[in-house]
Formats: C-alpha cells, sequence, structure tokens
C-alpha cells in the first residue's frame, strides 16, 4: 500500500481513536488558572431558562456525536457535567438563555456585567489615574490591553493594578474572544478552580477525546509530522527509533504504527523523562501510556519497543550505533491538548541533541527532526519589547479562542466553556507571559540557527493537510512559504496557530 493511503486511513478512520483514548490526564499540573465560576454570577431573581441535561444533549446535532471516538454513555457524562456544574457545589453560577423566537439562536448572558460607557478610577498614588473615553467595549478593551503591556514594559506596576481593575469591570466572561481572553489573564489565583478541578476530574477523559477529536490543531501538527515520517523512512531501514520530547498519552502515534506494522518493520519509541521540577507524576503515565502503544500494536502484527530514558541517557546513544537503525526525533511543543507546557529552553536542548546524533550517525541511515510548534511566531521586535510580545500573544490566543468558536458555536457555549477552561485558560496568565518573555529574550533562536538543514515537504502531504482541517469551508487555511518549504504552517484568517517543520 502505498504512504498516502495508509495515512489516509489511518487518520480518516476512527478505529484506532476509538480503541486507543483509554487514557489518564492530569490538567492541573500547572495549578495556576481555572474557570472562576464566582465571576459568573447571576441574579437569582433573573427570569432565566435553565437548559436541562437532555436539552443540552439534543443541542449536539447527530453527526457531531457520530463523530466522536466515545460511547454514549461517555457523552452522557460530559453533558450531565456540564449542566450539572450549574447547580451542584455552586450557587452563584447561573447561565441563562435566551432564545429567538424561531428558536433558531441560543445564546449565554450574564447579569452584572457593566456597561457604562466611561469611567474615571483614580489611584492611591494622586498622580497616576486612567480615564477611559466613551466607546464600545472591544475597542475600550483593546487599548486597555495595549496601555497594560506598555505599563509592566516601562515598570509602572500600580498602573497596571489600575488597568487591570478597569479591565475586570468591563469583559463579559461568555463574551467575545478578546473579553475571554482577559477575563482568563487577570483570573484572581485564590480560590478559583477548586469547584470545577473537582468536578472536572470525573470527565477528563471524555474531554480530552472530544477536544483533540473536534479541534483540529493537534491532529494538524499530528498528521504533518507523521505523514513527514512514513513518506522518508528507507525501504531498507530494519528499525525506526523514534525519540519523542513530549510523548504524553500517546495519542501521535498510532497511524506510525498501523503503517510501520503493513511495512513489516521494527518500531521502537523512546519517551524523554521530564526533569522532577516539571512533573512528579509522569512515571505512572508513562506506563500506561506504553501499554496502551503495545495493546494497539498488538494486532498489527508489529514487533514495538517503548522505553523512556533521561536526556543524559539520550545522549550516549551516539557511542552506541545500531546498523539499520533509522532515527527520528520528534518535539511537539505547546500544542493546545498537551496540558502541562515544557519550556523551551528544554526544547532547543533536545534540537541540539537531535542534531549531535543524526551526524554520529550519518555514516549507516541518517534520519529526521519533526518539530510542531505551537506558540506565536516571535521576531526580534517582539523580544525586545515586553508590549510587542504581550500583543503578538493576545492576537495568537484571540485567534485560538475565536476559531474554537467554529467548533463549539453560541448553542455548544457551555462545552466550549468547558474546553477553555481545561485546556486554553492555564496558558493565558500575565505572569507566566512575563516569565517567557524573559526566556525568550535569552534563548531567542530556531531550528535553522543550530545548524538542522529543511527537508522538503510534498505537495501532496500539503494537499491532505488542507482537506482533513476542511480548509474549504472554514477560515482555517494550510500553507508552505516559498522560502521555507520544510514548514507548513496551519493558520486561522492569516494568523498562523501551528507551525510543523521537517529537518535532516
Amino acid at each position: 500500500m502505498m504512504q498516502s493511503e495508509v495515512l489516509h486511513n489511518s487518520w480518516s478512520s476512527t478505529f484506532h481513536q476509538t480503541e486507543f483514548y483509554e487514557i489518564k490526564i492530569d490538567p492541573y499540573e500547572n495549578q495556576k488558572h481555572y474557570l472562576s465560576y464566582s465571576s459568573l454570577n447571576s441574579s437569582k431573581d433573573q427570569d432565566s431558562s435553565e437548559i436541562s441535561f437532555s436539552d443540552f444533549t439534543s443541542l449536539f446535532p447527530d453527526n457531531f456525536l457520530a463523530d466522536l471516538p466515545m460511547d454514549d454513555l461517555e457523552f452522557d457524562d460530559v453533558c450531565r457535567w456540564l449542566n450539572d456544574s450549574e447547580s451542584e457545589g455552586n450557587g452563584n453560577m447561573n447561565i441563562s438563555s435566551e432564545m429567538q423566537k424561531n428558536g433558531a439562536l441560543w445564546s449565554p448572558a450574564l447579569s452584572g456585567v457593566s456597561s457604562e460607557p466611561s469611567m474615571a478610577i483614580p489611584s492611591t498614588n494622586s498622580a497616576i489615574s486612567l480615564v477611559i473615553p466613551e466607546m464600545n467595549t472591544q475597542m475600550s478593551l483593546h487599548h486597555l490591553l495595549a496601555a497594560y503591556g506598555e505599563a509592566i514594559e516601562n515598570g509602572h506596576k500600580e498602573l497596571a493594578e489600575v488597568i487591570i481593575r478597569s479591565i475586570r469591570g468591563k469583559i463579559n466572561p461568555l463574551g467575545e474572544s478578546s473579553e475571554r481572553v482577559a477575563s482568563n489573564l487577570f483570573q484572581q489565583i485564590e480560590d478559583q478552580g477548586s469547584y470545577l478541578r473537582q468536578e472536572s476530574s470525573k470527565i477528563i477523559e471524555a474531554a480530552f477525546k472530544a477536544f483533540y477529536q473536534v479541534f483540529p490543531l493537534g491532529k494538524f501538527a499530528h498528521f504533518a509530522a507523521n505523514s513527514a515520517i512514513i513518506e522518508a523512512v528507507p525501504d531498507d531501514a530494519d528499525t525506526i527509533h523514534i525519540v519523542d520530547f513530549d510523548m504524553g498519552e500517546g495519542i501521535q502515534w498510532p497511524s506510525i504504527i498501523e503503517a510501520m506494522g503493513q511495512r513489516r518493520k521494527v518500531l521502537r519509541f523512546t519517551s524523554i523523562k521530564k526533569t522532577e521540577e516539571e512533573s512528579t507524576s509522569d512515571q505512572w503515565r508513562f506506563e500506561e501510556t506504553k501499554r496502551r502503544l503495545l495493546d494497539y500494536a498488538n494486532p498489527f502484527g508489529l514487533r514495538l519497543q517503548v522505553e523512556e530514558m533521561t536526556v543524559e541517557e539520550l545522549r550516549r546513544m551516539k557511542r552506541r550505533g545500531r546498523g539499520s537503525e533509522w532515527l527520528v526525533f520528534n518535539c511537539m511543543f505547546k500544542l493546545p491538548h498537551m496540558g502541562k507546557r515544557r519550556c523551551r529552553i528544554h526544547a532547543l536542548e533536545f534540537l541540539k541533541l537531535a542534531k549531535e546524533l543524526l551526524l554520529a550517525h550519518c555514516s549507516t541511515h541518517g534520519g529526521l527532526v519533526t518539530f510542531g510548534d505551537g506558540e506565536p511566531i516571535y521576531n526580534s521586535d517582539s523580544i525586545n519589547a515586553f508590549s510587542a510580545f504581550f500583543n503578538k500573544n493576545l492576537i495568537y490566543y484571540q485567534s485560538i479562542f475565536e476559531s474554537l468558536e467554529l467548533y463549539f458555536p453560541a448553542y455548544l457555549a457551555q462545552a466550549r466553556l468547558a474546553m477553555e477552561s481545561l485546556f486554553l485558560s492555564p496558558q493565558i496568565c500575565s505572569f507566566s507571559w512575563f516569565q517567557n518573555w524573559e526566556e525568550m529574550r535569552s534563548i531567542f533562536n530556531s531550528c535553522g540557527e543550530i545548524g538542522l538543514q529543511g527537508m522538503r515537504i510534498s505537495k501532496e502531504n500539503l494537499l491532505q493537510a488542507k482537506e482533513m482541517v476542511n480548509e474549504r469551508e472554514t477560515p482555517l487555511k494550510v500553507r508552505i512559504e516559498e522560502e521555507r518549504r520544510h514548514e507548513m504552517i496551519l493558520e486561522w484568517k492569516g494568523t498562523p496557530l501551528v507551525r510543523v517543520s521537517t529537518w535532516m
């Protein structure tokens, strides 16, 4: 079977998705920001129509449910949790619905959201004050966020606090994408996530399945990397050795297992151990992932080895070549579904080590590096000034939140809210953005600057990626720049969301 057929069948079928998705995830390793139910207060006296469990389930069209790799019971659990979270354990939350007479539109409504046309906020320091001119909420919010970035850049902490208070008074946590990003950006940490943390742990596996299957960013990155791997594997290589920077639940690898099983190759996975600071619970997660990968490989008659090692143990690999073994170094970095994020400096160290090992291995079969980047594209301007860095992140996350609305529209607002709080909100934090900026200033680098040579992505793989994200019917676009033929980019209305590059 040709490579394109193997990959297309693997990604278009639900067999490997259904069988493989028995996962354990801890989305709270970050413990930074979670959904604040207290911020969604609505008056108990408000005349509102609450959505029942059966009503919420019926909001999903039949083809939407059929495409998800979960059984009816799992989906019922998700819907019941999303509905019950309004009333159990938190009396402050009350999301009401407004339905047009023709029944065509449902949208969440909140009481207590400020709609004052203008306001002046005094500071305890009389020299600092902020006057907000009369303008619509989106324009006002845009200027306030820009002012906050400049205040932090210039060290004006008191002014930044004044701006934050003004922003909190203007945003609707269920409003436009910019409002939802700002809501997460300036959430107060104290006692925010206890209820959601407790309740969401009951349905995190089903939520992960829905998020990964419905929202295409993670699938796009995995498809782009896997298609390049399958296309580049030499016929005379007996063993394909894939070193994975952040294996997580192993969800990237079913299509590779199928393809290598059909080609009668030996497949070896090496997962890089995280440092103690990065995780304290990864050993049990690795054992679960290993079991799932081995179980999945059995029906294909594939000889599969799965191991875990530190970077230092990996470094010693170059002293012991393995004959016809073909090496792949895979680095997926900060994709939305990945949960706790690793530092870019560790990713760069991994890529530098990949270069060393490939050079030491070039006398045999050489290999490939695949790099999926889920961060904004930074340039020298955004690295030199925090305000520019801050604005880059705002545009990036607003685009992600907006694109999520395509797959979870207004009538699925509660489901979208849950997905945002579980997978996106932990990455939106003003303090962590400042830390990321400081890290980027110290290690600003790219694969090209560490001596890797790009491998051209085929037109066939580009066309399949366009089909996978349904480019003809959505604002999502997949492209390859003429001067960077080794990099495939998924963008939303011109904003790059994920980039996948291949190197050799």
